[in-house]
């Protein structure tokens, strides 16, 4: 498990930053900043979501803002970083609404966007 976690990590330290994909301006509601797979609940399964998305070609997150876990307005390396600290470092929360949000909610931050209704 620490394999992983030090893998995400050096990756996020030696990839280039423009490796960012943009938040999609469709729907502005989320339940769990964090939950890249829409699994309702935010744990390494997230992480791995967000990666393999960014490096491997995986499938978009269904809702781009729950997976941007730290709020800067784009899915990046730095967001599976962010959940692997929280996760297991202790690291900060993600932003509200965050990871023990149980309903639907507005996000008030400039950067919305879901492709899918995340409050299904």
């Amino acid at each position: 498990m620490y394999r992983k976690m030090l893998l995400a990590l050096v990756l996020s330290l030696l990839l280039p930053n423009c490796l960012v994909h943009g938040i999609i301006l469709i729907d502005s509601r989320l339940v769990m900043r964090g939950d890249a797979n829409n699994s309702h609940a935010v744990d390494l399964a997230d992480v791995m979501f967000i990666n393999a998305y960014l490096f491997n070609g995986g499938p978009a997150p269904p809702c781009l803002n729950q997976a941007d876990a730290n709020n800067d307005g784009a899915v990046d390396n730095s967001d599976s970083v962010y959940l692997l600290s929280w996760l297991y470092q202790g690291g900060p929360a993600p932003p509200a609404p965050g990871p023990f949000n149980t309903t639907c909610a507005q996000d008030n931050t400039p950067y919305p966007g879901c492709a899918q209704d995340p409050c299904n």
